[in-house]
Parts: C-alpha cells; sequence; structure tokens
C-alpha cells in the first residue's frame, strides 16, 4: 500500500475550519437555546419583578418617612416648649393635626411616671383621644371622641388594668437605645388584637434626664391595607416579612397576618400552607436560624428564582430592606412569568432556524475564501522569497539596494493588499536607512568626541575647585591655631593689672596690643567665613521658598545687628505676611548666608556714613520673571566706588574690607546656577545688590 500523500493547506483548513463550524454552530444553538430561554425571563425580571420591587421599596420608604419627620417635629417643638409635655390638651391637638396631615395610625406620648396621652386614627378613619393620666385616673386609659376642631367631645370607653409603667416595646426599646428607633413589632397593651410597629424618640431635660418617650405607630393590618392597594396591578403575591419569615403585611387578603381571637398571634410563612408563601419559605429558609439584624439580611439569595406551580410560572424575589432605618425586613414578590415563557419559546424555534442556515451558509463560504487566500498567498511567498536572498547578500560592499516586486489581483482582499504594501514600505525603508547609516555613524562620532571633550573639561574644572578648596580649607586650619594663642596673649596683655606693685603697660603699647587683638579677631572672622563658604558649598539642593529663606535672613539680621532694625524694610508678603511660595531648587543655608552677606555689607556702608544721610534705609524685593526670581537689596548709602571692579574674586570697597563675603556670595550663586549682580542704584543714591535664581524645570 502506498503511503498517503499529505493533505494540501486547502484541504487542512476546509477539514479544520469546517470541524471548528461545526462545534461553534453546535455551542452556538446550546447557546441560543438557553437564551432564548432565559431572555423571556429576564425581560420578566427586569419589567415584572425590579420595577414592581423597585416602585413597592420606594413608596415603602416614604410611608416609613413619615414617622421620622413627624417625631422630628415634635422634638423640635418640645424643646422650643417644654411646657408641652405638661399640658395634654395643648398636646393632644398639635398630635390631631398631624394625624390629619399624614397617613399615619397613632402618636403618643408615654412620660416616666407612667402617664400616657395617645391620639389614634381608626380603620373608619374617626380620631380618638386615649389618656392615662391623674386627672382622669391612673391606671386606666380613658377614650374621647374629638369634635371636628380635635377637642375632647366626649367619653367613648374607659379600659382599666393598665400597667403602672410603660411595658410595651415602643416605651422599653427606646428607653434601652437612648435615641431614636424603630421598635419591633408588639401588641397595643389595651387592644391585643391591634399590632403595630411605632418609631420612637427618647426626650431629656438640659441635665440629660429622661422625661419620656414620643412615638408614632403604624399597625401593620393598615400596612396591609396599603400592600393591596400598591400591589392591585400586579398578578402574584407581595408579603413582607421579618427575617425570621413572620409576617408583617400581605397584598392577598386571603393570608391575613394574624390569626386567632383574643390575643391573635402574627404568623410564619412555615405555618402557611399555601404553594407561594411555602415557596418564599423555601427561598428565605437559610435567615430563619439567624434572625439577628446584623447578619440575616445577607443570609438568603437575592437573586431572582424560577418556580412552577400548576401550570403557571412566577418569579420569586427576596429583597432586604430597612437595614438603613434599623429595620429587618424583607419584601417578598412573585410576578406571573407565563408570557416570558412562552416568549423564550418562541425564540428558542427562531434561534435555531437561524444557526442551521448559518451554519451552511459558513461552510460555502469558508470554502471559497480559502481558494482566494491561497493565490496572493503564493505570490507574497515567492516575492519574500526574492528579498530574503538579496539579504543575505548584504555583506557584499557591491550588493545594491533590495529589490521587492509583487503584483496582486485587486480582489485578493484588502489585507493581503495592506501587507503587500507594507512589505514594500519596509524594503524602501531598509534601502534608506542603508544609505545614510555611514552618515549617521559620523554624526554620532563627532557629538561623542565633542561631549566627551566637554566632560573632561567639567572634571578638570570640578577638580580644580576641589582641590582649591581643600588647600583654603587646611590654611583655614593652620591659620586658627597660632591665631588662637596670638588672640589670648593679647587679651592677657590687655587684662586690668590687680596685682599690688605691677607696672601698668605704656598707653601707646596698649593701643598696639589692642590693634594686634582686633586684627587677629578681624583674621579669625576672615577664616570662619570660609569654613562656612565651605561647608555650604556642598549642601543638597531641594525644593525650598524663597520666601522663607528672606524671612529668616531679616529675623537673623535683625536679632543680631539692632542697630539697623529700623532701616531695613519689605513688602507684607516676604516680612511675615501669608502670600504665594516662590519656588527653586536650592540650599537655604547658602542662600541665607549669601542675603545676610549682602544685608551687612549694606548695613556697614549706611553705618559709615550714618551722619551724611537723613534716613538710612534698606529696602528687600522679591521680584518673578518668566524664568527666574530675583531677589534684590537696595540701600541710599554712597554706593559703589568708581575704582572698584566688581568682576575681580576679592573685591571690596571698605578700608578694612577683605572682599570675601562678596566672594562668598558669588560661590553660592555660582552652585545655583545663578548670578549676582552689583550696580548702583539707577534712580536715586546707594547700592542695589540682586540675586538672580532660575525657576525649577
Amino acid at each position: 500500500m502506498s503511503p498517503r500523500a499529505p493533505l494540501s493547506l486547502a484541504q487542512q483548513l476546509s477539514r479544520s475550519t469546517g470541524l471548528q463550524l461545526i462545534l461553534v454552530a453546535s455551542a452556538l444553538g446550546v447557546l441560543t437555546y438557553s437564551l432564548g430561554r432565559n431572555s423571556g425571563l429576564q425581560r420578566s425580571e427586569n419589567h415584572r419583578t425590579t420595577l414592581p420591587v423597585v416602585r413597592i421599596t420606594e413608596k415603602l420608604s416614604s410611608k416609613l418617612r413619615e414617622p421620622i419627620h413627624l417625631n422630628e417635629l415634635n422634638q423640635a417643638a418640645i424643646k422650643a416648649d417644654p411646657t408641652l409635655l405638661k399640658d395634654f390638651d395643648k398636646l393632644g391637638l398639635r398630635f390631631w393635626r398631624q394625624l390629619n396631615s399624614f397617613s399615619v395610625d397613632y402618636i403618643n406620648y408615654g412620660a416616666t411616671d407612667g402617664s400616657f396621652l395617645g391620639l389614634e386614627k381608626t380603620a373608619d378613619n374617626q380620631l380618638l383621644h386615649n389618656e392615662d393620666s391623674q386627672r382622669f385616673g391612673r391606671g386606666q386609659i380613658t377614650v374621647f371622641n374629638l369634635s371636628k376642631d380635635g377637642k375632647r367631645h366626649q367619653k367613648d370607653a374607659i379600659i382599666p388594668g393598665m400597667s403602672a409603667t410603660h411595658e410595651e416595646a415602643w416605651y422599653v426599646d427606646t428607653v434601652r437605645a437612648g435615641t431614636s428607633t424603630w421598635s419591633k413589632v408588639y401588641s397595643w397593651e389595651d387592644q391585643p388584637e391591634i399590632h403595630s410597629i411605632s418609631y420612637n424618640t427618647p426626650i431629656y431635660n438640659p441635665d440629660q434626664q429622661l422625661l419620656g418617650v414620643i412615638g408614632v405607630d403604624m399597625v401593620i393590618n393598615q400596612l396591609s391595607t396599603w400592600l393591596q392597594q400598591a400591589w392591585r396591578n400586579e398578578v402574584g403575591l407581595a408579603l413582607i416579612v421579618e427575617a425570621d419569615g413572620t409576617l408583617i403585611a400581605s397584598s392577598n387578603p386571603a393570608i391575613p397576618v394574624t390569626q386567632g381571637a383574643g390575643q391573635p398571634k402574627r404568623r410564619s410563612l412555615s405555618e402557611i400552607r399555601k404553594p407561594l408563601p411555602q415557596a418564599f419559605h423555601r427561598l428565605i429558609g437559610p435567615s430563619q436560624s439567624t434572625p439577628n439584624k446584623q447578619g440575616a439580611q445577607g443570609s438568603f439569595n437575592t437573586a431572582p428564582q424560577l418556580h412552577h406551580q400548576d401550570g403557571s410560572a412566577f418569579m420569586l424575589k427576596a429583597t432586604p430592606w430597612g437595614g438603613e432605618h434599623g429595620l429587618n425586613w424583607v419584601l417578598l414578590t412573585a410576578i406571573s412569568a407565563d408570557r416570558a415563557i412562552g416568549q423564550a419559546n418562541r425564540n428558542l424555534g427562531i434561534a435555531m432556524a437561524i444557526s442551521l442556515t448559518a451554519l451552511a451558509s459558513a461552510l460555502v463560504i469558508n470554502r471559497r475564501l480559502i481558494q482566494r487566500i491561497l493565490q496572493p498567498l503564493l505570490a507574497l511567498q515567492q516575492a519574500s522569497q526574492s528579498t530574503e536572498e538579496q539579504i543575505r547578500r548584504h555583506g557584499d560592499p557591491q550588493t545594491l539596494n533590495l529589490g521587492y516586486r509583487c503584483e496582486l489581483n485587486p480582489d485578493s482582499g484588502q489585507e493581503l493588499l495592506e501587507l503587500n504594501t507594507a512589505i514594500q514600505a519596509m524594503v524602501k525603508a531598509f534601502n534608506e536607512l542603508t544609505d545614510n547609516l555611514s552618515a549617521k555613524e559620523k554624526q554620532i562620532t563627532t557629538l561623542y568626541r565633542e561631549q566627551h571633550a566637554k566632560d573632561e573639561q567639567t572634571l578638570a574644572l570640578m577638580s580644580n575647585k576641589l582641590k582649591v578648596s581643600l588647600e583654603a580649607a587646611s590654611i583655614a586650619h593652620e591659620v586658627n591655631q597660632p591665631l588662637s594663642i596670638i588672640k589670648l596673649t593679647a587679651q592677657s596683655l590687655l587684662r586690668p593689672q590687680n596685682s599690688e606693685g605691677q607696672q601698668a603697660l605704656p598707653r601707646e603699647m596698649q593701643r598696639q596690643i589692642a590693634v594686634l587683638n582686633e586684627q587677629a579677631e578681624r583674621v579669625g572672622q576672615i577664616t570662619d567665613q570660609i569654613k562656612a563658604m565651605l561647608r555650604s558649598s556642598t549642601g543638597k539642593h531641594v525644593r525650598l521658598d524663597l520666601r522663607d529663606v528672606i524671612q529668616n535672613s531679616l529675623m537673623y539680621i535683625r536679632s543680631n545687628v539692632r542697630v539697623a532694625r529700623t532701616w531695613i524694610t519689605a513688602p507684607a508678603p516676604l516680612d511675615g505676611g501669608d502670600g504665594p511660595p516662590a519656588w527653586i531648587d536650592g540650599d537655604a543655608i547658602q542662600l541665607q548666608i549669601a542675603l545676610i552677606n549682602l544685608l551687612k555689607n549694606a548695613i556697614e556702608a549706611l553705618s559709615h556714613s550714618h551722619s551724611s544721610i537723613d534716613q538710612p534705609e534698606i529696602v528687600l524685593t522679591l521680584i518673578e520673571q518668566p524664568n527666574h526670581w530675583t531677589i534684590v537689596v537696595s540701600d541710599n548709602g554712597p554706593g559703589l566706588a568708581e575704582n572698584i571692579s566688581t568682576d575681580l574674586p576679592l573685591a571690596t570697597s571698605k578700608e578694612a574690607g577683605s572682599g570675601l563675603g562678596l566672594f562668598i556670595v558669588r560661590s553660592a550663586m555660582e552652585s545655583h546656577n545663578g548670578q549676582l549682580e552689583l550696580t548702583n542704584n539707577p534712580n536715586r543714591a546707594g547700592t542695589r545688590a540682586a540675586l538672580v535664581l532660575p525657576k525649577p524645570r
């Protein structure tokens, strides 16, 4: 048997892509089935579950906000008029007006001594005044009808046997919490058949002593009536339950919230033998084992679930509610999904037909596409092989530029045409790169040599500066040792002679020794300046505000040169005020030393000519330019001498000056890439010294 010939690319592509298309089509069919079945259910969830639930929760939140609002109003009224708590007629009239304005069932107040006042709205919208107080008898509820203007009309009933203190949840829960809170559902002491929930607020006097509790009740039977009205346009069932499954309200009158007579008990989902309540019981079943308020709302599945019952389908959803109010309620909704199921089945049939048609079309198109692709690919392969051979010969210096030529049919496909164009552009760019390589190499070599020369010059300059700095530091250190001996000797000779019989030094000799001591002090100051300059030259540049440098320098000068305190003036932002920062990158110590030297020079110039100047003045300003900041120290002294060159390293106009101060200033400016400008004032007498510092990039 002869060996099987290898499959061509067309055969391999046909088989592999055909198999892939079959697999993809099968997967798409299954996916389409699932999506078609669930699309109707998704619409049902969005339009028949989410929207009604949102509507009910919003209405419920709005309804429960009314008791909160009423308590806030009553609390504010009692704070403004504490006598309300003692005048039950006045307080009852206020409650009456609120019952007429808001959809609540009961507003009450209970004092710490057990007295009680409550205004009640009955099921037939009749308003009653309930009071347990000293004037009508403690230990009983006296019930009055109310006239149209809210006043007590006539006694309707007396309910004896009331507790001496308040024992119901509305009072006990609130006192225990110490703040406004919703109570748990409880039955009224005087009417055990009525269950309600109450929002209550404790009332304290200015000494934080409890006076009583005000509250607003919502009867859960009335809440069921409200839920029936809100749910009347929906097909299904809505229940409001606590996390343990105990009913609070029902949209179906056939499922009452309470059962039994005398003292009816609230029902639980597990006790209702009807399909939908039982389905709800299974939906939130895990929460019944953890009925605490902190974790119950997150202990059951809140995603919609499909439930089939007697040939009908319902979408069940459990929505936690009331956590922000301290309530642990769950809104349970069951909405008919029959229409969604029918739509899902129709979508399934359409999707399967489309999938089969698409599969057959894809197989035909795939075969034709493969044939059209292979022809231009062969042409591209041949042209690329020709170019590859030229690249292999490119090491020969005499090799000509690369050549590439491939003519494709316009019907070859946009992608292949673009690929051919890209290869042509690549070959052209390669040829241009080859032509320019030599010139680029020469240019790079030249730039490298120039940069290398600059680096060598910079290194030599840094080496010279380091050498000079080290020599200066060594000289200053060596000078300080004999200088200290000279200073001590001179000071000891100048010290008054107290020993008897010791002859005092001649006056001329004392004067000469004083001159010697003064000059030794001056040499010491010069060496200190040299060491300060060397220390500051190694500072680290950081981001700083020039206003801080100026303020610190002014503080130093005014503390150490008291005679010049009134001479120096500066604008408010520079002299202790607030202003925008003047940022630079630099060393604060270097800049302060430089600025202090300029200020000292100005003070010394004004001191020597103080008698000839009416009012010595030194003005310090900060000027902002687009690329730099300028600190200007201007005085009204004699100005610079004409024979002084400010370009000399140690230039000075003082008779005993060394010029080292200006040298320190210039050194600081060089380390900050700045410059020192020293001129006479253009419009008046005196000197203008400017420190120009670049802004950070």
